[in-house]
């Protein structure tokens, strides 16, 4: 049997917010078709603890089983980061760099839900009071989900919900910079090419956020040819993210192209990148 990993996000419209599911899978033959269904539920997707509050220092998730049947489900906490185009990326915790999970603790480990039963779980945080930068983690909550069957074939898996965990005090600063930002002739689907922009952008301060921002395409004279957005870039501290674009097809002519980046500092980071069109 070879085994498989799917990554899969879901949302929940009505008292529950969005999922981050990971999905472990190992099949009996290639090609099985079958979905893949959730039955528990959590309420959050993310949590910020105070490691200077008495009262933050601590945090509750809640998980509902929305399933017809009973089911049991294990806690544990992991370790998370980005990759550069913005994907999450799951390690054994203690093994991130900005890893909270030597001072996490969760209560229960194992749960046992009824029909549309709900039960808390108490996340505590036991780490030191004064801490010189953000550190992050996961709270996994994983269930096995029953043998799906098709054509003879067997698939077995376990579904996995995910709290992101971050740990910082409330006036860490923040800062970040844009590294870099280029142009690269790329090819789509249909073959044809196309240029891309892309900006690299670094977080220098202690905490993380989400960045908001756009690239200007210039003449020479400076008048605005087309503005186009970036997507959100998340950023963990320490991390470099790349946003991209595509950019429209231009005349032949020298262009300058200027990326404007509001990562909630103080101020706006910019580059500039000189374009031409042969």
């Amino acid at each position: 049997m070879t085994p498989m990993t799917f990554s899969l996000q879901s949302r929940r419209w009505a008292a529950w917010s969005r999922r981050l599911l990971l999905v472990t899978a190992v099949l009996s033959s290639v090609g099985v078709a079958a979905p893949l269904h959730a039955q528990l539920a959590i309420d959050k997707l993310d949590l910020t603890l105070r490691p200077d509050g008495t009262d933050e220092r601590s945090g509750v998730l809640s998980v509902r089983n929305e399933g017809a049947t009973p089911t049991q489900a294990i806690i544990r906490v992991e370790d998370w980061d980005r990759a550069p185009d913005g994907n999450n990326r799951f390690y054994p915790a203690g093994t991130v760099s900005g890893s909270c999970a030597p001072s996490l603790q969760v209560f229960p480990m194992s749960l046992s839900l009824k029909p549309g039963e709900t039960q808390r779980i108490r996340i505590d945080y036991t780490g030191p009071a004064k801490r010189a930068s953000e550190c992050w983690s996961l709270v996994v909550v994983e269930t096995p989900a029953p043998r799906m069957q098709a054509n003879g074939r067997q698939l077995v898996y376990n579904v996995r919900s995910g709290l992101k965990v971050y740990v910082a005090a409330e006036h860490l600063p923040v800062d970040g910079e844009v590294e870099g930002l280029s142009v690269a002739r790329t090819v789509t689907s249909a073959g044809r090419q196309q240029d891309v922009a892309i900006v690299a952008f670094a977080n220098r301060g202690a905490r993380h956020f989400v960045t908001k921002g756009r690239v200007e395409i210039r003449r020479e004279d400076n008048s605005l040819v087309q503005t186009l957005e970036l997507p959100p870039m998340y950023a963990l501290p320490g991390a470099i993210m790349h946003g991209t674009t595509v950019l429209p097809e231009l005349p032949k002519g020298k262009y300058l192209l200027i990326s404007i980046v509001d990562y909630g500092g103080s101020e706006i980071a910019a580059g500039m990148y000189a374009h031409e069109v042969r």
